[in-house]
């Protein structure tokens, strides 16, 4: 007979060592995996954590298993006689509220399906010879034999200046829209302050109010993709349900916002982490730059090894059941997508850089229908800096300061990586 699956009992993440970062989450993935046991973790407010790779694919392609509604992250907000008063953190849902993860059966389908039919491998191919304008030119400006951080000088200048471009917005406004991103590191924070709340509030608040512009723009323009949004918006004869399925987007404004946090933020941490791993391991690096047919998978390589995200928040849609277990309808889960890449029952010695391992079973960016659909555009971005880097005679070295991993944090985040940047006579 079924039983409901005791969370209380299990053990926390904490218990492991777990309370976020990088180096943190190293150190938990050693301490996890030396046994099979526990199967499940919980976090230490009680929510169910599956980092397993077996179970984090069962529950990542498990239909039962779907987004977490923006009403079930803003309870207070959605309940019935709540007052619309802008308290601390209301500009966030705003954004939040229109993003695809966020979304679940029907509205979640359509609405993968407009931002792939502009996000999609073929649309973000037609995509590139723009961002390798703005990688050229951000590279261009870095002196011979300069050291610089390449968090902000480059990865987070080229994915910045890609999406503002494309989006047609001002050097102006891509200048504010840059610091929102940086702004929205705080929105990862496992102790959120009521300082982070504010600042969280008024970047989230000016990021959104600068992409309407940009939509607006656009489809005065007769973009396509914005036209193509406009379209498809229009056939959403959804009800607004916060609880359960999601909150249709109101504009194109909103969807641009609410699907471009990933765009802005978390591609900026895959184009560093692909760099500091590869830097890391030398040997790799040259690989590549003697056969560059080996770049796509030395990045997916990279990426297994320092996946941008830490974790994500999934929902359980309708009663779950696995092994003789049930997890009931409602039941909030913590799916702990970068230890799957750890996980050494499917990638042995996980924290060696290993070009030749096979990519089947990859984590890095979530699974089944829930799967991240930026993950095109985030990658482009990434190769097409490393191939623009060879292409101008750039060598790149790790600086004598290190790498500085941001702490406490929910993304696999650099802080700072000092990177020395020149010609091989230079470097030499």
């Amino acid at each position: 007979m079924p039983t409901q699956l005791d969370i209380r009992s299990l053990p926390t993440t904490s218990d492991f060592g777990f309370s976020g970062g990088r180096d943190n989450f190293r150190a938990f993935c050693r301490r996890v995996f030396r046994t099979k046991e526990p199967r499940f973790l919980r976090t230490p407010e009680g929510q169910l954590v599956v980092f397993r790779h077996a179970d984090l694919m069962l529950f990542g392609t498990a239909p039962e298993i779907g987004n977490l509604p923006i009403g079930k992250m803003y309870p207070n907000r959605f309940k019935e006689g709540a007052v619309s008063e802008r308290s601390p953190g209301w500009e966030i849902g705003e954004v939040i509220g229109a993003q695809v993860f966020t979304f679940n059966p029907p509205l979640h389908g359509p609405a993968r399906r407009m931002l792939l039919n502009w996000l999609g491998p073929k649309q973000v191919s037609q995509m590139e010879e723009l961002a390798r304008t703005v990688a050229r030119q951000v590279i261009g400006r870095i002196k011979d034999g300069e050291t610089v951080d390449l968090v902000e000088t480059v990865a987070e200048a080229v994915v910045v200046g890609f999406w503002s471009r494309l989006l047609h917005l001002t050097d102006e406004e891509a200048v504010v829209i840059g610091r929102c991103a940086q702004e929205m590191t705080r929105l990862f924070h496992a102790n959120r302050s009521q300082d982070d709340l504010r600042v969280l509030d008024r970047a989230f608040a000016e990021y959104a109010r600068l992409l309407d512009l940009a939509a607006a723009r656009g489809l005065e323009n007769g973009d396509p993709a914005m036209l193509d949004i406009a379209a498809r918006l229009k056939e959403f004869d959804f009800p607004d349900d916060p609880h359960e399925v999601g909150l249709v987007p109101k504009s194109v404004g909103a969807v641009l916002a609410g699907n471009l946090v990933d765009g802005f933020h978390t591609a900026a941490l895959a184009a560093a982490n692909t760099f500091h791993a590869l830097l890391e391991n030398p040997e790799a690096l040259a690989t590549v730059r003697a056969a560059p047919q080996t770049l796509p998978r030395a990045i997916a390589e990279a990426l297994r090894l320092e996946p941008p995200v830490l974790t994500l928040s999934r929902y359980v849609l309708r009663d779950f059941h696995v092994d003789g277990l049930i997890l009931p309808a409602g039941t909030k889960i913590t799916m702990m997508w970068a230890a799957g890449n750890h996980d050494p029952s499917v990638f042995p010695d996980p924290e060696r850089f290993d070009m030749s391992r096979p990519q089947a079973g990859l984590t890095t960016f979530g699974l089944g229908t829930h799967i991240c659909p930026g993950r095109y555009a985030g990658v482009m971005l990434t190769r097409v800096m490393l191939e623009e880097f060879a292409a101008l005679g750039k060598e790149l070295r790790i600086a004598e300061a290190p790498g500085e991993w941001i702490p406490d944090h929910f993304m696999n985040q650099l802080r700072v990586f000092p990177v020395r940047i020149g010609s091989a006579e230079t470097n030499g």
